[in-house]
């Protein structure tokens, strides 16, 4: 699929799925707001869109040069930590489709009150040279945290990789600090195709904490046990 096609697919999607009017186990009004905003900052010209991104600051900008979009999930329920922890785990497993011993490793390296993976949203840009393709993936970094009546979500990225084939081989991977490219420095090479990638990038940051509020509310719900009698 080409890449701008792929662009307008991702944010049709976003536009499909806002928070639902249901009533909900789990809920964060901040993302709500924020996929508003980002709906109205929608261009056909990905570097005017990118500057807007940069510019509207709905994501935290760290010192190690990352950007992060962090959100507090509240409901005035209280869930047991393992549960939290569980469904966690299978979230990622969902969203990225990982292996069984990925997800061993995953559970054994995070805290036990949260779930912390490390993982890649491909395709983010891309960029043709003489005789030569560069493809830019980005570095994701997940850091969920629970409490009995609240998490706290945390998704950012720092680094993209880039992959450049010729003649159908790979010949270099590289990893390239977004800091270092458009728009966070508006000097850097190949500003279209960084552009592309910051967007594409905001909207997987975005897209995932959505999906993730959906997930945890769908199976939270099947993980409490029925009252017989509430019938």
């Amino acid at each position: 699929m080409p890449m701008k096609s792929k662009i307008i697919l991702l944010l049709t999607l976003m536009l499909s799925l806002g928070i639902s009017t249901k009533a909900q186990f789990y809920t964060c009004e901040q993302l709500q707001e924020d996929i508003e905003s980002w709906n109205k900052l929608m261009n056909s010209n990905n570097t005017k869109w990118a500057l807007a991104i940069r510019d509207k600051g709905m994501y935290k900008t760290n010192t190690d040069g990352s950007f992060e979009y962090v959100y507090i999930l509240q409901t005035t329920d209280s869930v047991d930590i393992p549960t939290l922890r569980k469904i966690g785990f299978d979230f990622i497993v969902y969203a990225f489709n990982i292996s069984n011993s990925t997800r061993a490793d995953i559970e054994t390296n995070s805290p036990q009150d949260g779930v912390i993976y490390k993982g890649k949203v491909t395709g983010v840009g891309e960029f043709i040279g003489f005789g030569e393709y560069n493809k830019i993936n980005a570095n994701v970094h997940f850091d969920i945290r629970f409490k009995p009546n609240r998490i706290r979500f945390s998704v950012k990225i720092q680094e993209y990789q880039v992959l450049k084939t010729s003649g159908g081989s790979l010949v270099e991977n590289r990893m390239v600090y977004v800091k270092d490219c458009f728009p966070l420095n508006e000097k850097s090479d190949h500003k279209k195709s960084y552009a592309m990638a910051f967007v594409n990038s905001n909207s997987n940051c975005l897209n995932l904490a959505k999906r993730y509020l959906d997930y945890l509310n769908k199976h939270i719900k099947e993980s409490q046990p029925t009252n017989v009698e509430d019938w």
